[in-house]
C-alpha cells in the first residue's frame, strides 16, 4: 500500500470542435413548413404570358406521385382555343371526359407543363421534400388542375481532401493522461477533507491510457531516478469512457 498526496489544481477546459451539420443534413434534422408563395407568384406571371390573359394559380393537394395527366384537358383546350382566336367560354363543353384528346391537345398540355417546370426549377423551396405539388389554375372562367414535379437537384460532390489540412490535424496537441487508480470510496471515509490529507490508494497493475473521454489503450508505470514515472504502452484499443461521445 502506497500513499498519495492529493494537490488541488485547476483542470484545463478541454477543447472540442463545435458541432457542424451541412445544410442538407440541417434541413433533414429540422423540417420546416414549405413556402410555395414564390412558386405560385411565378406561375401566375408565366402562365398569364402563355395564355395571353390573367391567370390565377392556387395550391391544391399534394400527391405522393405524379397523376396520369400532368395538365387537365380543360386547361389544354383553353390554351388551344385562345391561340386559335376562339371563344374561351366554349373551349370546354361538358365534363372533362368529353373533351377530345389528340395531338394538338397533347402539344398544348405539354406547353403548360414545360412552363410550370421552368417556374419550379427557379422557385421550388429548397427545404421541400415533396415529390410534387398539385395546382388549381383558373383563366377566363375556366379552371383545371396541373401537377408540377419537384426539380431534380444536382448532386454536390464532396470536397477533395486537402493534404495540408490533414497534416495540421496530426500536428494538433492532445492531452494524454494515465489513470493511476479507480475505486469507489465512501465520502465519510474522506471527511474531514483538507489540505494535506493522505488518501491510501491501490494502483492498478495495468492503467488505462486516456485521451479526452476515450480510453485508447493500457499502460504500466515504472519509477525513474528523478522521481518521475515512465509509462509503457502495452495495448491499444479505443473505447468511449462516458461523457461526450
Amino acid at each position: 500500500m502506497s500513499d498519495l498526496r492529493i494537490r488541488s489544481e485547476a483542470i484545463p477546459e478541454p477543447l472540442w470542435p463545435e458541432d457542424f451539420l451541412p445544410p442538407r443534413a440541417i434541413l433533414d434534422a429540422a423540417p420546416v413548413e414549405d413556402d410555395f408563395s414564390a412558386l405560385l407568384a411565378g406561375a401566375d406571371i408565366v402562365l398569364s404570358r402563355l395564355f395571353g390573359a390573367a391567370v390565377t394559380v392556387l395550391p391544391g393537394r399534394t400527391e405522393s406521385s405524379a397523376p396520369a395527366l400532368r395538365v387537365s384537358r380543360e386547361l389544354a383546350a383553353l390554351l388551344m382555343t385562345l391561340r386559335l382566336g376562339g371563344d374561351p367560354a366554349r373551349s370546354v363543353a361538358g365534363p372533362a371526359a368529353s373533351v377530345p384528346a389528340g395531338v394538338a391537345l397533347t402539344r398544348h398540355a405539354g406547353a403548360i407543363a414545360a412552363a410550370l417546370d421552368t417556374v419550379a426549377a427557379e422557385h421550388w423551396p429548397q427545404s421541400c421534400r415533396l415529390p410534387g405539388l398539385d395546382l388549381v389554375i383558373a383563366c377566363c372562367g375556366v379552371s383545371g388542375s396541373a401537377h408540377v414535379a419537384a426539380p431534380v437537384m444536382a448532386a454536390i460532390a464532396p470536397p477533395a481532401p486537402v493534404a495540408a489540412l490533414a497534416l495540421r490535424l496530426f500536428e494538433m496537441p492532445m492531452r494524454v493522461r494515465i489513470e493511476l487508480a479507480s475505486e469507489a470510496v465512501l465520502v465519510s471515509s474522506l471527511l474531514p477533507l483538507h489540505a494535506g490529507t493522505v488518501v491510501p490508494i491501490s494502483p492498478s497493475p495495468e492503467m488505462p491510457l486516456l485521451l479526452g473521454d476515450h480510453r485508447i489503450g493500457r499502460a504500466t508505470l515504472a519509477p525513474m531516478p528523478d522521481g518521475r514515472q515512465q509509462a509503457t504502452i502495452i495495448a491499444i484499443g479505443v473505447e468511449a469512457s462516458g461523457g461526450r461521445q
